[in-house]
């Protein structure tokens, strides 16, 4: 089995997968609440699966870009249940998540790419363009953009998705994805078994977050 784990941004959410199918999955929408909710949650996954610890085989969690305490409560836990359970892990990328679901979906009005968006603050958005024709895959480096920028970057080949797609208002209606306003920890374990099966596995020693902050916006004057 894998379990799945999503804590970069408000929703802190467990999902578990038996091969393909997805077992169950659990979230509560609370802001700086997830180091109290984590454990509890899996926990209670595990006993609607009729599962134990030692059944996990792998844990794909969401590294992101996203929140710095998020992100350190769901690896930190990974790490923990992964050791103690001998199990391999998957570090997945959450805009990836964001892209991969939304292809899964199949709600793309003919597009081949995604851009997926996430909040990032002051910052604007964090962003990450994929492709997913012929191959799923990631073209352009992860980074922060502002949010005027993003109409700009759409068009008849590229669709928005992710949370990020509140913050654009009516400015992109026909350009979204929709359904993909919640980071989800069904969307993680989705892209972590693709990453899985493509042999992009990793260690609890080897596992990093990956945080983003590169855009700096100009001070008048």
């Amino acid at each position: 089995m894998l379990a799945a784990i999503e804590t970069t941004g408000d929703t802190c959410g467990v999902a578990l997968f038996d091969g393909n199918t997805l077992r169950t999955e659990l979230y509560v929408d609370l802001e700086r609440a997830h180091d109290r909710l984590l454990a509890s949650l899996f926990q209670q996954a595990l006993e609607i699966a009729g599962a134990r610890p030692s059944d996990i085989e792998h844990y794909a969690v969401s590294v992101g870009p996203g929140s710095y305490t998020g992100i350190r409560i769901g690896i930190a836990f990974a790490i923990g249940a992964a050791l103690a359970a001998h199990a391999g892990m998957v570090a997945v990328p959450t805009l990836g998540a964001i892209a991969f679901d939304a292809h899964f979906s199949g709600q793309l009005g003919g597009r081949s790419r995604i851009l997926s968006l996430i909040p990032a603050g002051r910052e604007g958005l964090y962003a990450g363009l994929y492709d997913v024709a012929p191959e799923f895959r990631l073209l352009t480096a992860v980074r922060t953009v502002p949010e005027h920028q993003v109409p700009t970057l759409l068009n008849e080949s590229i669709v928005a998705a992710g949370p990020g797609i509140a913050q654009l208002g009516n400015a992109c209606i026909g350009n979204v994805v929709a359904g993909t306003g919640h980071l989800t920890a069904r969307s993680v374990g989705r892209y972590g078994l693709h990453l899985h099966y493509n042999g992009e596995t990793t260690t609890p020693a080897d596992i990093r977050p990956l945080y983003i902050s590169d855009f700096k916006p100009k001070v008048a004057g």
